[in-house]
């Protein structure tokens, strides 16, 4: 029993370990936060919850059959990351050229449920959370560990216990817009869509590295 929870405790750490450093929601949660500053906080929270699902899905899924799908549709890592790239680099230049959100103004109304959902989907979930950097890593992780109920028990932990990191930084992210007022958000807002306007030319550069040097294969 003792080296079960031994296997358990090591594969929940190694996943969890090197997932949220992947998907690092802390800085997801300001993309977040600047991405939706026109709709309510119910709604905010809506998508927060929405995100954290739609991550479950496509970790676990990435992880017992991420492998065959990209083989099966022929997509190397590169060619995800720079998709990823590009998508990446489309919304944080949206959000770079958005209008400003004043304190002044009337209250956002209730977006649908349905776009909501899609929100969340794309472009929280993917490309921006669960990227081309997570969806590689837990495919590796996936076709690495060895297959014992102790590493999978420890792995899908590791994996929910990721999802509700994103879940609690996304949830509360709000609070950083609060506190420095109106003009900071929007100041905060810009900063941050630059930063992922980088990210994205950083991914899609990443991509394009590898597709470039396999080339001539």
């Amino acid at each position: 029993m003792e080296i079960i929870s031994s296997a358990i405790l090591s594969a929940f750490i190694y996943t969890y370990t090197t997932l949220v450093p992947v998907i690092n929601p802390f800085s997801g949660a300001m993309f977040f936060a600047t991405l939706t500053s026109h709709i309510s906080n119910s709604d905010r929270a809506y998508v927060a919850g929405r995100i954290s699902i739609f991550s479950l899905v496509v970790l676990v899924v990435c992880l017992f059959a991420g492998h065959m799908i990209l083989g099966f549709f022929g997509i190397s890592v590169g060619v995800l990351r720079c998709a990823g790239g590009l998508v990446l680099f489309a919304a944080g230049w949206n959000a770079m050229n958005a209008p400003s959100h004043d304190e002044d103004k009337e209250p956002p109304t209730p977006l649908p449920r349905s776009r909501l959902k899609a929100m969340a989907f794309y472009p929280f979930t993917l490309p921006l959370t669960t990227g081309p950097g997570a969806i590689a890593v837990t495919v590796a992780l996936g076709t690495s560990l060895p297959y014992t109920v102790a590493n999978l028990v420890g792995t899908l932990l590791a994996i929910i216990a990721t999802v509700l990191t994103i879940w609690i930084c996304f949830r509360y992210s709000d609070r950083v817009s609060r506190s420095v007022g109106a003009a900071g958000a929007d100041a905060l807002a810009r900063v941050f869509a630059f930063i992922l306007i980088c990210l994205g030319v950083s991914v899609f550069w990443a991509g394009f590295s590898d597709l470039w040097l396999h080339l001539g294969e």
